[in-house]
């Protein structure tokens, strides 16, 4: 019988969830019947906060495994490739999660989100162990969002905005990443190149064409990202267009060759050893190491998680 192949899931936030339209929510583990907690590859449209008080193992982002313990707890951010590699006694914990809409829509500083040290933080800096004090604490706030949403009231969202901004700060505290200095221009338009070069993804893209969309000269941009990155402006995009093939590469979907054109290459074989060179493995070898024994051609899918 021939494999089944199927993208990865992505998880949409549930706004009208209880009937108001609200960005947060809050919950335990337990309490979600559709929770992935297998291998199987999948993303969140949200942030996610996961206190967890039962299990073993590592959460994989983006191919970065960051480990799963009791008494920690594990942030990740929207459109990371996740899977769980778990053992010993079954996952639990509480969750928050919410939409950057929540902060978007009140607050001046559209890139707020962006620029917490916690949230910009890479995949290993986000799983904090915890004492059980401070872990306590954590969960006390989480679980005082899970009460507010028992009985939604008018002023509900306003009270989700502020628990949710106090357990960002809390977690800001505890997790020890430094705060970046204040932006400044190069960094304001070293921030607005990355986006641009975030929303377009390919390989080969010249720089002064990001240039003509910011308004600014090849020369000066890449004074700018230099300053505020240490990386030219053409190796700042060749880093993204390397994190969009590794979360492609972890759908289990498409050929290397089909990700190879879809990000720009003129062949695979070029696409190959570029990959090799950032991540001192070939995609192929990169998916055997990382990707999910769900999506081995192998072996059919289950229907169901486990």
């Amino acid at each position: 019988m021939a494999a089944r192949t199927s993208p990865v899931a992505s998880i949409a936030f549930d706004r009208r969830k209880y009937g108001a339209h609200l960005l947060a929510d809050a919950c335990t583990i337990g309490s979600l019947p559709y929770f992935i907690k297998t291998p199987r590859p999948h993303r969140l449209a949200f942030y996610e906060v996961a206190l967890i008080t039962s299990g073993q193992g590592a959460l994989t982002l983006d191919g970065v495994p960051v480990e799963v313990a009791p008494y920690r707890l594990c942030l990740t951010e929207p459109g990371e490739i996740r899977s769980w590699r778990l053992e010993g006694p079954e996952l639990g914990g509480l969750l928050a999660f919410f939409e950057a809409d929540l902060f978007d829509e009140v607050f001046a500083d559209p890139c707020f989100l962006d620029k917490l040290p916690i949230v910009a933080a890479r995949p290993e800096q986000r799983s904090i162990a915890l004492d059980k004090r401070p872990f306590d604490a954590l969960a006390d706030l989480v679980g005082s969002i899970a009460d507010e949403l028992r009985a939604p009231d008018a002023d509900t969202a306003h009270l989700l905005r502020a628990k949710t901004y106090q357990l960002l700060v809390a977690l800001q505290r505890l997790s020890g990443v430094r705060a970046a200095p204040p932006e400044t221009r190069a960094t304001q338009l070293s921030r607005r190149f990355a986006r641009l070069v975030g929303e377009r993804c390919r390989f080969g893209e010249p720089v002064s064409a990001y240039a003509d969309r910011l308004g600014v000269t090849v020369r000066h941009l890449n004074q700018c990202v230099r300053r505020s990155t240490g990386r030219t402006a053409t190796e700042t995009a060749r880093a993204r267009v390397h994190l969009e093939a590794r979360r492609l590469l972890l759908q289990g979907k498409l050929s290397v060759t089909a990700i190879a054109e879809q990000l720009g290459f003129d062949d695979t074989p070029y696409f190959i050893r570029f990959f090799k060179r950032h991540a001192g493995l070939t995609p192929g070898e990169f998916r055997a190491a990382h990707g999910s024994p769900i999506f081995d051609r192998a072996r059919p899918l289950p229907d169901s998680d486990a």
